[in-house]
């Protein structure tokens, strides 16, 4: 059991939102995550598994996460209880419209190889003190509130993107050293390049020689997700690509991604989205249609 202090404050514009979570006792997420936004995590307390692609990364206090849109992501609890993180979405869109000039420039610490940025000891400084600003914003939301948060969280973004890659120890991720975790980083990747084709435990146990049992129980280990949950994310995902940027039929759609079984892929997809395959594509072209006038 956990119990959760939360403040949240949403951008009237709707071009972002923030929200600070503080979680007493042990807590892995259990909702599917990817999202058509940018997400930039930065946990303030405590210490956790971040699974960002293809692989883990141990998190820790003064950390930041960057999460580019449509990536699958998923954090997880490593034993130790009670943490405190901050959660700030962008979209696109508004980022290009604020920042017509600059928009290249803010989203770039998105699209690093290693999306865990952490600070050198003589730079926390600086990075608390614009955490702490947007906490006591959020907590106070006196006149002009919105405005104070938008200049703290563009700060954030150039905090990390002077952070540039390479010029400070990242974070190796969580499989560094571990045979076990190399090897489910690996059987990670095979699915991501194979989740189209039939797939079962079974058949990807043999393909690398272990047991199914040891499969089964190590990938969710190594990823905080089931087997079979990965791969379904993986098809629907795609399955969300396509409806969104083809003309394809949905049922040729449902096959092109792996699913032999129209009736389950409706469902799975309405699980996931809360729409039918053919509600989230009149809605997908009905947004772009609007962002285009």
């Amino acid at each position: 059991m956990s119990a959760s202090t939360r403040t949240s404050f949403q951008d009237p514009s709707g071009g972002w939102d923030i929200d600070n979570l503080k979680r007493k006792g042990h807590f892995s997420m259990t909702a599917n995550h990817f999202h058509p936004y940018y997400e930039l995590y930065y946990l303030c307390e405590g210490e956790r598994m971040y699974f960002v692609k293809d692989r883990a990364y141990r998190v820790k206090a003064g950390d930041m996460v960057f999460i580019d849109r449509q990536v699958l992501h998923k954090t997880s609890d490593t034993g130790v209880p009670d943490h405190e993180r901050i959660v700030i979405n962008y979209q696109h869109e508004w980022l290009e419209q604020a920042y017509p000039h600059d928009a290249a420039i803010l989203v770039e610490p998105f699209r690093r190889e290693y999306p865990v940025v952490s600070l050198p000891a003589q730079q926390l400084p600086e990075l608390k003190r614009v955490i702490a600003e947007i906490i006591n914003e959020m907590r106070l939301q006196e006149t002009g509130c919105a405005i104070r948060l938008r200049h703290a969280i563009i700060e954030l973004l150039l905090i990390a993107v002077r952070a540039k890659s390479g010029d400070h120890g990242q974070p190796a991720p969580a499989d560094h050293g571990s045979p076990m975790h190399i090897r489910m980083i690996k059987v990670v990747q095979f699915l991501n390049e194979h989740y189209a084709e039939p797939l079962s435990l079974t058949d990807v146990a043999k393909q690398f020689t272990i047991s199914s049992y040891y499969l089964s129980r190590t990938f969710k280990s190594a990823t905080g997700f089931a087997f079979s949950e990965y791969i379904n994310l993986l098809r629907l995902k795609e399955s969300q690509r396509l409806l969104r940027e083809t003309d394809l039929k949905i049922t040729d759609i449902a096959l092109r991604t792996g699913f032999d079984n129209f009736s389950h892929f409706g469902k799975a997809f309405k699980k996931m989205s809360g729409l039918s395959p053919r509600s989230y594509r009149s809605g997908s072209r009905m947004n772009a249609m609007r962002q285009q006038v």
